[in-house]
């Protein structure tokens, strides 16, 4: 084996990686992605979010090798799902956005059949899938048939099939909805738990709060192509600032200075100023400007939009 190939395997810096995709449909060539590039790195948690019909599905079939791309590159572990698909699928745990399973089959038969496609013997077979389903809360279900399960029930079994080979990589597309906050919560964990373990998780979700507690990034996509990625670091800041400040009075002079800077509205004892002017220490200036006018300050914060006002300015949802 070539020594390029040992380092890059043991660093496994990025496991899936997408470049340049696009995917066109039809006679009519209806272009539903178009130019789209990011990677999923190892142990991350990428956040998939965009509108309905933005892109986000027919991106994670395309990953999984479900629906082939019109042009650029998807390679997953170094392998291209076009080339190598069946490689490459291999190691992919995915969750369709509408899972459909046999319904007259029990959960231990069902996920027999798929483990067959990975060459368990008998015992290994039987012994992963006692942990998955333990994993997924499931265990107490295994003499129900699936046209028993509930929705939430469904969506443990979906996550539970897509784990049944321990793969490196997860596609879960909207594996949220349908859930009460109780199957949110755990699915939640699940994640952060396979996070821990070093598993590169590409998680499309409307819910966009869980978004905010759990990704590391998220790739926000519309019209098929990326608006935004946006980091861990900057869900606090996201948009315009808006400087909230608490001054000993609040008069009418101290609102036209403020008006220099922005919309003040006057909010009991603070003052928020909303539409502020671009500049990076806008907060320290206004801090300045307003004590030298003979004003005292016991407090000056800087707040960004929430995760969802962003989102849906950035999609045009909202102006």
């Amino acid at each position: 084996m070539p020594i390029i190939f040992i380092i890059r395997y043991m660093i496994r810096i990025c496991l899936i990686d997408i470049e340049n995709f696009s995917k066109v449909y039809g006679h009519r060539k209806f272009t539903a992605v178009e130019n789209m590039s990011f990677k999923v790195n190892d142990g991350e948690i990428l956040g998939f979010a965009g509108l309905n019909g933005a892109g986000k599905t027919t991106t994670i079939n395309c990953i999984s090798g479900v629906t082939l791309p019109s042009k650029g590159d998807i390679l997953v572990d170094g392998l291209d799902i076009v080339k190598n698909k069946s490689k490459a699928s291999r190691n992919i745990g995915w969750v369709s956005e509408s899972p459909t399973f046999e319904q007259n089959v029990r959960p231990v038969e069902l996920l027999s059949y798929f483990s067959g496609f990975y060459k368990f013997t008998s015992s290994e077979s039987h012994k992963r899938i006692m942990e998955v389903l333990c994993l997924v809360g499931l265990d107490n279900a295994v003499d129900m048939k699936l046209r028993d399960f509930s929705q939430g029930m469904k969506k443990r079994f979906a996550f539970a099939s897509a784990m049944i080979s321990d793969p490196q990589n997860y596609l879960l597309d909207e594996m949220l909805n349908g859930l009460d906050p109780e199957g949110v919560h755990f699915v939640k964990n699940k994640l952060m738990n396979l996070k821990k373990e070093g598993k590169s998780i590409l998680l499309s979700t409307h819910i966009l709060g869980v978004l905010e507690d759990i990704a590391d990034r998220i790739v926000v996509i519309h019209g098929g192509r990326i608006k935004e990625i946006i980091p861990r670091q900057k869900f606090k800041s996201l948009g315009k600032p808006v400087i909230n400040l608490k001054p000993n009075v609040i008069d009418s002079a101290l609102v036209k200075i403020l008006e220099t800077f922005g919309k003040p509205v006057i909010n009991g004892d603070y003052v928020s100023i909303t539409e502020v002017t671009d500049s990076e220490n806008v907060a320290q200036e206004i801090n300045t400007t307003v004590i030298k006018a003979g004003y005292s300050v016991s407090h000056i914060s800087t707040d960004g939009s929430s995760l969802e006002r962003y989102f849906l300015e950035l999609t045009g949802a909202i102006a």
